[in-house]
């Protein structure tokens, strides 16, 4: 088995750069324990799609990028000919501090969203018996400890719903 983590950010430095001084909360390379303990970190990655087999997500189809400033604002280029696929058994998405998009998986899988705009969950299952939700895609921006908690939660839940199917 291997795992992989996807960034679509470039890999940060491992210092301090000169674009976030202090105070500013510093955009350095952070490394968890579990990173240490065996993952494979690839940065600059945007994934396309997903391909599989009826409710089976067998490939996700990537491609690197560059982002690149454009006035006050940063823009995402695809890099040409980078495209290519991982194999993979089961993918878990964890896209950080905004709300979830309404476009690409929630609108192609056609999750239910609440009144709030997020995704709708039932012990953290999407209104789509194979998809799962957590932090901020359910329960809209907050703490970090609180998304940590919910991703705990939700791997806990997706555990006993693939137990029960042995």
């Amino acid at each position: 088995m291997k795992i992989y983590q996807l960034e679509i950010l470039p890999e940060p430095p491992e210092t301090r750069p000169p674009d976030t001084p202090w105070p500013m909360w510093p955009r350095i390379m952070r490394t968890s324990s579990s990173h240490e303990e065996g993952c494979e970190r690839l940065w600059g990655v945007m994934t396309k799609n997903f391909s599989g087999y009826e409710t089976h997500v067998g490939e996700l189809h990537c491609c690197q990028v560059e982002w690149i400033r454009k006035s006050d604002s940063w823009k995402i280029r695809e890099l040409p000919d980078t495209d290519f696929v991982i194999k993979a058994d089961l993918v878990l998405l964890a896209m950080g501090f905004l709300h979830v998009e309404h476009d690409g998986l929630v609108k192609q899988l056609d999750l239910k969203l609440d009144e709030k705009g997020n995704v709708a969950a039932d012990s953290f299952q999407s209104s789509e018996p194979w998809v799962f939700a957590a932090g901020d895609t359910v329960n809209g921006a907050s703490l970090v400890v609180q998304a940590i908690n919910s991703g705990r939660e939700a791997a806990a839940a997706i555990d006993r719903w693939l137990t029960e199917r042995g």
